[in-house]
C-alpha cells in the first residue's frame, strides 16, 4: 500500500459503519492490489463505491463520494 492509498484507507476507516471494518479493508485491499498489478479497471471503482457506500456511516456519504472522486482523478494522472 503505498502512502496515498494508506491515507485513503484511514480515512474510510474511520467513517466505517461499526462491525464493517473488515468487509472493507478486504475491499480496499483487493483493489490496492489490482491497482498494483495494473488490473484496476473503472468496474472495480464503481463496485467498490457502490459497497462501500452500503457501509459507510449516512452522516459520511457526501464527504465519501467526494474523496472518491478526488481519488479517481488522481488515479487517471
Amino acid at each position: 500500500m503505498n502512502a496515498g492509498q494508506e491515507d485513503f484507507f484511514n480515512f474510510i476507516l474511520e467513517r466505517v459503519q461499526d462491525g464493517q471494518q473488515d468487509a472493507v479493508k478486504e475491499l480496499l485491499s483487493g483493489n490496492f492490489q489490482k491497482q498494483a498489478d495494473g488490473t484496476f479497471t473503472r468496474d472495480d471503482m464503481q463496485h467498490t463505491q457502490t459497497e462501500l457506500m452500503k457501509m459507510i456511516k449516512p452522516e459520511a456519504i457526501e464527504e465519501l463520494k467526494t474523496a472518491m472522486a478526488h481519488f479517481a482523478s488522481q488515479r487517471q494522472k
